[in-house]
């Protein structure tokens, strides 16, 4: 894992998301207690999130995925500048 700030992951995923593969990438906190996954699966997404709310989004396009990944990075981290980036 390699520490990233907000716009680091935001420029990562939307290049990420561009591509046709799949892939696997996981945004965590200092103490790694909170997590965020996005996987990509040929060309839809799911969307997990495990923290102070547990979720789970099937079937989201890019547009949909990038919006929501803004918003879970504000509520789960809402005072961290830095997070961990994992991307597999």
């Amino acid at each position: 894992m390699k520490e990233a700030s907000r716009t680091t992951i935001n420029v990562t995923l939307k290049k990420r998301c561009k591509d046709s593969g799949s892939w696997h990438m996981t945004i965590t906190n200092w103490k790694q207690d909170r997590s965020i996954e996005v996987i990509k699966n040929g060309a839809t997404f799911v969307l997990r999130e495990k923290g102070h709310q547990h979720l789970q989004k099937k079937n989201l396009n890019r547009q949909k995925v990038m919006a929501l990944v803004q918003k879970q990075i504000d509520v789960e981290f809402p005072g961290s500048h830095k997070m961990y980036l994992e991307i597999n």
